[in-house]
């Protein structure tokens, strides 16, 4: 095996206690023990490259999922039997909520890049550690609170639907630790007019007018760096 797949494959099998992700998945004062239960919950085992499947949209339910590190994209087959954009996943965050209440994921969950997941046996949590389900509760609040939050935004100008989106993964980043002034946005322009309701010209046109601006400079096709936060929160606060 080469030094390169070692260090995947230990970076795959680390414990829920030596995650880096920290309390963003394990609650607070969760006792040793019941880290060391966790980890018979969880399967440190699941990786998928860009374009990869998670969970098809109306398949059965059958866990939740904590994404270690990586990006996926949330995909919702609409009356045309086209595909929706709804959202993006990131570091620390759980998925598979939509799945709870009907016994099938409402939505299909497809990779933006090689990212790690962990797989969340809830039958074995409940078991072992029924007291995090107040905090999978919350999480859940989380998830419902960014959606209405997308609602709203959907109701604002172009230029202010695209800021909110940059605003957004910039404090959604800056929450769990990472380079909030600079990221990789897999969202292709096409992807990112469905999320906001926009035709990806318009996209292509406000991410390039906020460049002229100054706001943001885009590094490359994917990378963009916020070199103005404060103007950018400005632009989303004026009428």
């Amino acid at each position: 095996m080469s030094s390169l797949a070692k260090n995947l494959f230990r970076n795959l099998t680390v414990s829920c206690g030596d995650c880096s992700l920290g309390d963003l998945c394990i609650p607070h004062g969760l006792a040793q023990q019941d880290i060391d239960r966790l980890d018979d919950s969880v399967s440190h085992t699941k990786l998928l490259h860009a374009g990869d499947i998670l969970y098809q949209q109306e398949a059965p339910f059958k866990s939740l999922y904590a994404l270690k590190s990586g990006s996926v994209k949330i995909i919702v087959r609409n009356n045309d039997a086209n595909d929706d954009v709804m959202g993006v996943y990131l570091p620390g965050e759980l998925i598979g909520f939509d799945g709870i209440a009907t016994d099938k994921y409402q939505c299909s969950i497809q990779a933006l890049e090689t990212s790690n997941i962990c797989e969340i046996d809830l039958d074995s949590l409940q078991e072992n550690i029924p007291q995090i389900f107040k905090q999978l509760l919350k999480h859940a609040s989380k998830t419902i609170n960014q959606s209405c939050d997308v609602v709203s935004v959907s109701k604002s100008s172009a230029e202010k639907r695209i800021v909110s989106l940059l605003l957004d993964l910039s404090d959604r980043y800056r929450q769990r630790g990472y380079f909030y002034t600079e990221f990789n946005l897999y969202l292709s322009r096409s992807e990112m007019g469905s999320l906001l309701n926009l035709s990806p010209e318009t996209v292509s046109r406000g991410i390039r007018k906020l460049e002229r601006e100054k706001f943001i400079s885009l590094q490359n096709k994917r990378r963009v760096k916020i070199n103005d936060l404060d103007g950018l929160r400005n632009l989303i606060s004026t009428s």
